[in-house]
């Protein structure tokens, strides 16, 4: 997208909020610690500015299943017509980086739990491209609904690798090809 609105949740060193080739005016990086030019949390932000739209989002915030999904929820109310929303994390390697709280520098969280939400969900286009813990890469459709699985909740990561299997998982070439289909 040219000249679009950016909206990174979750910044902390900035690595990627500051390659993101847009001028600051379009660029909304939001961090409750570091980084980014919001110092809040994603649900205080959502909160004061409820009318701002997004053509693309990144959400890398608190990496627990419950933020994540309000941060995704959140999300799909301010992205505009066939944005994107991209997410970090949705695969751990192991139950070392899946704990919540977090006993490591390598951490996912348990926000995988989310993949399989969307994965059930209603109108969204989701992929998950098998690259750096994983990146999943949503599309709304019209009339798009988020379905929770309140299930998941008491999940761990030997549940996830029950659903490991039957992820939409792509490699590079093809998520690049995703993104850019209409």
């Amino acid at each position: 997208f040219k000249n679009c609105n950016y909206l990174e949740i979750g910044v902390d060193d900035n690595d990627v909020f500051n390659s993101i080739p847009l001028k600051m005016k379009n660029k909304f990086g939001v961090d409750p610690v570091a980084g980014g030019n919001f110092r809040m949390t994603s649900d205080e932000f959502f909160k004061k500015y409820p009318d701002l739209k997004f053509d693309i989002i990144f959400i890398d915030g608190f990496h627990e299943y419950e933020q994540c999904q309000r941060d995704c929820i959140n999300s799909m109310r301010q992205l505009n017509e066939n944005g994107i929303i991209l997410f970090h994390d949705l695969l751990p390697r192991s139950h070392f980086e899946e704990n919540v709280p977090r006993k490591q520098e390598s951490w996912t969280g348990n926000v995988w739990k989310v993949a399989v939400e969307l994965q059930n969900s209603k109108n969204v286009d989701f992929k998950i491209c098998n690259i750096d813990y994983g990146i999943g890469i949503l599309k709304l459709k019209n009339n798009f609904e988020y379905l929770k699985m309140p299930e998941l909740k008491e999940m761990n990561f030997e549940d996830y690798l029950k659903f490991y299997k039957n992820l939409p998982l792509i490699q590079s070439e093809e998520a690049l090809d995703f993104i850019n289909k209409d």
